[in-house]
């Protein structure tokens, strides 16, 4: 019978668990030295791993192939395979988000007075705990605070700050962060190579990206573009089935902005709603292909700030000459002024609206006078340098020196200047 891939290559020793060292290490310590904690607090994004640790645990607790607790639990005993399904006697897996009311959890609690059946505890896991209700917390509080010896709880969620206090000073609370992009692509490849999987490298990048780290989620689309049936997958194709959005397609509207091509980037907005892709992965994929940009203008050196690809990053530096700092951030900000609309009924309307607006506000700034903030030439040297982040301070300061002042004033020269070598450097790229 067919395995998902998400269930086919699931952790099943602390070991095997990605890209959470800290917690890995200190819970193998913690089962090899028998410091079982009654309570244990799993927070952090969703496609982590907190629930599977958590019967990664249970099975290390209750495995049968040793004579005490293990850190490499076998797999094969009743106890992990009943674990591993889910009918496990020993071990009770409770989903809080619909089994979140006081009446649930007092039955559960009417159980811990029993001894194991199988195993050496009784592990009750609480998914989605903050979604238990307070009268719900209020009767686990004094199990947890003292429960009995062959009793351990542990909690798992993606909104700690809707636990209680009092729970959370109870537990031994373990943070799991969001897995690097590039930890899950080269997780992927591996998996790729086991299951023969023909995809190109760039599109393992994207699969990662398209789910921002989620583990789960990322294994999730690797096995649906299997389906496909091409000979090679490709990144094309990882865009197509995420509903994510081409960076190169990124790259043109970021172009079109600062050259004041409207119609262009309305265009391209309408082939990507006409594909399916939702006008908040659009606003989300905008807001941080701009947040990229200005990393890009501050430092041409910062690729590693970013998940772009090298070949992407390279056509960026090129359009970054063409933007100023300020016009960056006032795109971002005029994006994020319309967030609360993304999931309007009509969201793709006011996304074109706010295309148009962007090109105006950026044509306005060019025709602004910087220099009005200037008070010495050190000042305009400055801004020179958030223009050309390449040119080292002497240079600006020869090309200042150079210049040939407009009616006697040379802030408006400098200002034309700046823009030449924003154009030179761009046709040179």
């Amino acid at each position: 019978m067919y395995q998902p891939l998400h269930l086919k290559y699931r952790p099943q020793t602390l070991s095997e668990v990605i890209g959470q060292e800290h917690i890995v290490r200190t819970l193998i310590n913690a089962i090899a030295l028998q410091k079982i904690a009654p309570a244990y607090l799993f927070s952090g994004p969703k496609g982590t791993g907190k629930t599977s640790t958590a019967r990664i645990i249970a099975k290390s607790l209750n495995c049968q192939s040793s004579n005490e607790p293990t850190t490499k639990p076998c797999g094969e005993c009743n106890s992990c395979k009943g674990i591993t399904a889910s009918s496990s006697v020993d071990v009770t897996e409770l989903d809080a988000a619909s089994n979140s009311g006081v009446e649930v959890i007092r039955d559960l609690i009417s159980t811990i007075q029993f001894a194991p059946v199988e195993g050496r505890f009784k592990i009750f896991i609480i998914d989605e705990c903050h979604a238990l209700s307070t009268q719900s917390w209020q009767a686990l509080l004094k199990t947890i605070e003292s429960p009995p010896r062959h009793v351990v709880f542990i909690f798992c969620t993606t909104e700690l700050h809707k636990v209680p206090e009092t729970i959370v000073s109870r537990c031994q609370k373990f943070d799991f962060k969001r897995v690097p992009v590039s930890l899950v692509a080269s997780y992927l490849e591996q998996i790729s190579h086991q299951e023969s999987i023909n995809i190109a490298p760039s599109a393992v990048t994207a699969v990662a990206k398209a789910n921002k780290g989620h583990l789960r989620d990322s294994l999730k689309l690797l096995d649906q573009l299997t389906l496909l049936g091409e000979e090679e997958i490709t990144s094309n194709w990882v865009w197509e089935l995420s509903g994510t959005i081409p960076e190169y397609d990124l790259l043109t509207v970021c172009e079109n902005i600062i050259k004041g091509e409207i119609t262009g980037n309305l265009g391209i907005l309408q082939d990507w709603i006409e594909s399916g892709k939702q006008t908040t992965a659009i606003h989300i994929s905008l807001v941080n292909f701009l947040k990229d940009l200005l990393v890009c203008k501050t430092n041409l050196n910062s690729r590693h700030l970013t998940q772009l690809e090298e070949d992407t990053w390279e056509e960026l530096v090129s359009i970054s000459q063409l933007w100023n700092i300020d016009q960056i951030r006032n795109a971002i900000a005029l994006l994020m002024a319309r967030q609360n609309l993304m999931r309007d009924e009509d969201a793709h309307l006011w996304l074109e609206a706010t295309f148009i607006e962007i090109v105006s506000t950026n044509k306005d700034s060019h025709q602004s006078q910087p220099w009005k903030d200037w008070k010495t030439a050190q000042d305009a040297i400055n801004w020179g340098k958030e223009q050309l982040p390449h040119l080292t301070q002497t240079q600006l300061q020869e090309h200042w020196q150079k210049l040939t002042p407009i009616n006697g004033k040379k802030a408006p020269a400098w200002v034309e200047a700046v823009q030449k070598l924003q154009q030179k450097q761009l046709q040179q790229a």
